[in-house]
Formats: C-alpha cells, structure tokens, sequence
C-alpha cells in the first residue's frame, strides 16, 4: 500500500500532464487496535521539478504520504508481518515508546524501523530520506537526524546502481551544506563531481550546490526552493 506512494530520491521523472491530482478519501486500518480512519489518496498525479533538496514537486502534495493511526500514533511505514505486529503491540505500551512518540512522524518511523532490525534497509534509508522532504525544519533542528541519514546513506550507495550515485551524493552534499557542515559538503560533491557521462540535469544541480556553499543563506538555496533545470 504505502510502497505506491513513494517518490524515488533517485528516479528523476520530468514533464507535464493535463491531468491534476484530484484528493480521494480512503480509509486505512491500525495495524495496532484496529482503529479506522481516512487518509487522502489520489488517482493522478505528475512530477513537475524538484526543490534544492531534491524533494519532488508534484500535482497531488496533498496525499498522505505516512498514515499515522490517530489514538496511538504508529506511524504506517510498512505492511507489517504478523511478528512485526506482536512485536509492536509490546512496544507501543512501553516508556521508551512514549519518548520516540514525541518525534515527528517520519522520524519516529524511522525509530521504529530500527526497532524492528531494519537499520541498513532500504526501508530506512527512505524514512530518513523522507523526514529530510517533509520534515523540513525540525530535520535539520535534529541532533542526529542528519548523521543518521548518512549512516543509511553509505547501505544504499552499495546497493544503488552506478547510474545513481551521483544523485544521492549530490543530495547529500546538498543537506551537509544546508546544515552549515561545507566541508564534508564540498568532500561529498566531490563524489558526485567524478562520475563519468554526467547528465545535464545533475550537472545544473551540483552547480547550483556549488553555489550555495558560498551562501546557503540565499533564497535560492532553501531546501523549498526550486531547483531551475
């Protein structure tokens, strides 16, 4: 279910359609309590650029991209196992769940997903990945968010293809930047900068990073703003 709702960080689908997202009411169920409620789905929807942090700008932003169950606050990240379940049901009851409770949703998957063994998954990686998206602000505020999704970063370069490494390199140059950390900036897009048959498109992007290791403070070079192809 939540799989069809991903954007791949690394697939980069440009365009244009007549056909708008149009928002439709769904219901999801808890896998935890069984407690129903409605999400916003959508039968269409098209790509139309990217921001500086490489966030997907679409016409169906409305969705729900991570279904949180309203009384106890699971994150719906995954089609859980029937383990993954019991497993779950244990922990929610616990003091320790409660702390992870007060993190934003997609970091608090995130802490469940490390709880259930998935640290070094693509399910990881993709949470992170996400709270950088559209957890914005209190991504960056983090401690240990952004560490965190370097630490998921180096699993998913050995499994991306060669053809996207770049991207993600890039990517995360983008985010050490924008967190006031240039050098390691500068050393990652460094990566990004070696690949061989660099595409225009990604070239225009490690251009504009470039340029916002001089000045990260530019309106330009807001994780929102938009990437100009």
């Amino acid at each position: 279910m939540l799989r069809t709702l991903r954007f791949c960080l690394l697939f980069f689908l440009s365009g244009s359609s007549a056909w708008a997202g149009m928002p439709i009411d769904k219901s999801a169920t808890c896998p935890v309590g069984g407690e129903e409620f409605t999400i916003t789905g959508t039968a269409s929807c098209t790509t139309m650029g990217r921001t500086m942090s490489f966030r997907p700008q679409t016409s169906c932003d409305f969705i729900t991209r991570l279904p949180v169950c309203p009384s106890n606050g699971l994150p719906m990240f995954d089609e859980f196992t029937e383990d993954q379940i019991a497993e779950l049901k244990l922990f929610l009851k616990t003091s320790e769940y409660e702390k992870i409770k007060a993190l934003p949703p997609w970091q608090r998957a995130y802490a469940l997903a490390v709880q259930l063994g998935q640290s070094g998954t693509e399910q990881a990686f993709w949470l992170l990945q996400n709270s950088m998206w559209y957890e914005t602000a209190s991504f960056f505020e983090s401690r240990i968010a952004l560490d965190q999704l370097l630490h998921e970063a180096e699993f998913e370069l050995k499994r991306a293809p060669e053809n996207t490494k770049p991207y993600m390199n890039s990517v995360l140059a983008y985010a050490l930047a924008y967190a006031g950390r240039i050098e390691e900036s500068k050393e990652r897009l460094k990566f990004a900068e070696q690949a061989p048959n660099t595409p225009e498109y990604l070239q225009k992007y490690i251009s504009a990073i470039r340029a916002c290791q001089a000045d990260i403070t530019s309106e330009d070079c807001q994780p929102n703003a938009r990437l100009n192809p």
